[in-house]
């Protein structure tokens, strides 16, 4: 029997309503239709055919319009079972479509990939390392448990939950055909809430949120895919598949949203992937009704054309690129591919057994730095390949590489942040905060893209350390992701050549100064003996040209001393550096330091702070970046207070 089921809640069940859909609700997404694209090209270039010659993965996104929306007649047969869910009061749907009215639809297909392999009667896997494909089972029988590899972009489960998110009944169909046997085989799944139906088949606990469409042996819940030719050439007539005999997944979304449109599928498309786009590991296709927008490797700028940007939204939150911007962040990613090694400006490698952290030492080769300091006056484009440590816990330690691009653009009203990992641009991961600069860091690096991947949140756009997929699994991984976040400033603020000459000039705002006024030098330059009169009560007041304020204020506490930012600076640091030392009767005090005298990672010495984060916590060192720039507060205490504590900051 071919229907839709939800299984009845026991009384024994844990209620929980998803909020998964959540995840792609970030400030980094402002259209649904870019969840949509970002979720569903990834899933498509995981699953890309690989063997000696990677096939080009082919993506169709296309939207029905009102010229091809289907009447009710056509698909009220298909959800027949499922209204009786949907209308529940208790469903989560805020505003059902009009089942009388048309449907209209989104259609998500990719090709050159393997579609969902496995077994479709597996019910329970709990070996991901077993070599077997499980990806039927977890596409649709899991929600937060992922069967992908640490090589795949994807790594919460989640993913797949952006296409009901995107429905205004929560809900998707998929077909897919396997490469391994061209099995066909079609399901469907609807995500509500905890809800019961209105009708006899009301149930005393209620039914649980996922519903499944497919072919039911038995009274039970347990969906089997329908395998029909028949059912099969119906549905992809029905929703202008282009599926037939090729391998790989058809996603249709009914009653789409109405924010996704033509153009934010398109402009999406460009934004999240157009590195392997010119690459050409990626074409894109992005159609309503006839209208059709190519975008390959050699088509995506004339493609650009065809984009209404008048209709994408362009608020403080989400800034749009221009066309003219576009073409030339097209332009600097082509001239990537073309370079040698001889072309990149090599960084130093870092002892491995310190954390990551930008430092001068990487810079050694000076000679080759002003090279890069002078292409980059001119105008020119510069590349850097980077180290980085890379040690997986119980691991051992190595030395992996990316590369990072800069070049300057007057043009530009910001600078302009790139990261880009295996592919996909992690939108949310800034750097560059000044200069009219833009910056692109690329990284392909096998082990590189495992790490940072399993740092990202659902909707992979932001990199985090308290990721439940990256906590407690890489030594110094914390370290690691504050090194490649930084990476562009730490680049732009070295490629500034170093002020030279005597600098008269150089602390003025950090100093009040009197400036003398034309009156006060008159009286300056007037004998000492001729007294001008008058009540000096009264003389003009001297005008003050005030300094900058002192970053940090530091204020002495029982048995040590408190560091805490002055509420009136403007300007802090990225990072400070505290040594600290008793006085001795003779000599620098920080220099004669004794480990008998304190250690600050060691009791007595106690640290609590807030808004920073601690690089380095050894001996009478303390180093740590600024978090939060709107506040931070560190307090030390532990020191014998019979002694004197003195103090360097840096």
């Amino acid at each position: 029997m071919i229907e839709w089921r939800f299984k009845p809640n026991s009384r024994d069940d844990m209620d929980v309503d998803p909020i998964q859909g959540e995840f792609f609700t970030t400030r980094d997404i402002d259209n649904i239709s870019t969840a949509v694209v970002r979720e569903g090209i990834q899933n498509a270039l995981d699953e890309r055919n690989r063997g000696e010659q990677v096939e080009t993965v082919k993506v169709r996104i296309y939207l029905s319009g009102d010229k091809y929306a289907l009447e009710s007649k056509d698909y009220l047969p298909m959800i027949e079972t499922l209204q009786p869910h949907l209308t529940a009061k208790s469903s989560g749907l805020s505003s059902l479509p009009d089942f009388a009215g048309n449907m209209k639809f989104l259609v998500f297909e990719d090709f050159n990939t393997k579609g969902l392999e496995g077994s479709p009667k597996e019910f329970y896997v709990e070996n991901n390392n077993d070599k077997i494909p499980h990806n039927f089972y977890y596409f649709w029988r899991n929600v937060g448990r992922s069967g992908k590899t640490d090589d795949q972009l994807g790594r919460w489960g989640l993913g797949k939950t952006v296409f009901p998110a995107s429905s205004k009944i929560n809900t998707f169909w998929g077909l897919t055909v396997r490469k391994s046997d061209s099995r066909r085989m079609l399901m469907g799944q609807s995500i509500l809430r905890i809800h019961n139906r209105e009708d006899d088949k009301k149930q005393e606990c209620g039914f649980r949120p996922y519903g499944m469409f497919g072919n039911y042996e038995g009274i039970d819940c347990f969906a089997l895919p329908i395998e029909d030719e028949s059912a099969l050439t119906t549905f992809e007539e029905k929703f202008h598949l282009e599926r037939k005999k090729n391998s790989g997944l058809s996603l249709v979304i009914p009653f789409c949203s109405d924010e996704i449109t033509i153009d934010h599928l398109a402009y999406s498309v460009i934004e999240q992937y157009f590195y392997p786009i010119l690459e050409g590991r990626l074409e894109v296709e992005v159609g309503e009704e006839e209208i059709r927008i190519l975008l390959d490797r050699n088509s995506v700028e004339q493609s650009i054309e065809k984009i209404d940007f008048n209709n994408l939204s362009n608020n403080d939150d989400k800034k749009v690129k221009t066309k003219e911007n576009l073409i030339r962040l097209f332009d600097f990613a082509k001239w990537t591919f073309r370079l040698h090694e001889e072309d990149f400006f090599k960084l130093k490698e870092l002892d491995l057994k310190n954390k990551p952290r930008w430092n001068k030492s990487m810079f050694a080769d000076e000679e080759g730095l002003n090279v890069c300091r002078d292409k980059f006056d001119r105008g020119e484009r510069v590349a850097f390949r980077i180290p980085l440590k890379y040690c997986p816990l119980n691991g051992i330690s190595k030395t992996c590489w990316y590369n990072a691009f800069l070049e300057k653009d007057t043009t530009l009203t910001n600078p302009e942040n790139l990261f880009v990992r295996d592919g996909i641009t992690i939108s949310g991961v800034t750097s560059l905060d000044r200069g009219l600069v833009r910056g692109v860091v690329i990284i392909h690096d096998t082990d590189l893209v495992r790490m940072l991947g399993d740092s990202e949140n659902p909707a992979h756009t932001e990199w985090q350390s308290d990721s439940r997929n990256f906590k407690g699994k890489y030594v110094d991984g914390k370290e690691a992701l504050v090194f490649v976040k930084g990476t562009l400033k730490a680049l732009y603020e070295r490629l500034q050549r170093p002020i030279e000459g005597l600098q008269k000039n150089l602390l003025i705002e950090y100093f009040s100064i009197p400036i003398e006024t034309v009156e006060e030098k008159k009286q300056k330059d007037l004998p000492d003996e001729i007294d001008l009169g008058g009540d000096e009560v009264n003389d003009p007041e001297i005008p003050i040209k005030l300094g900058k304020r002192r970053p940090i204020l530091i204020e002495k506490i029982n048995t040590g001393l408190k560091i805490a930012k002055n509420p009136l600076a403007e300007d802090l640091p990225e990072s400070i550096k505290l040594r600290l030392g008793y006085d001795v009767p003779r000599g620098n005090p920080i220099k004669n330091y004794q480990e008998l005298d304190f250690d600050v990672s060691k009791s007595p010495i106690m640290i609590e702070s807030s808004g920073i984060y601690f690089t380095k916590k050894d001996k009478n060192e303390l180093e740590f970046d600024i978090e939060d720039k709107s506040y931070f507060e560190i307090k030390l205490t532990g020191f014998d207070d019979k002694r004197d504590l003195f103090l360097k900051l840096q």
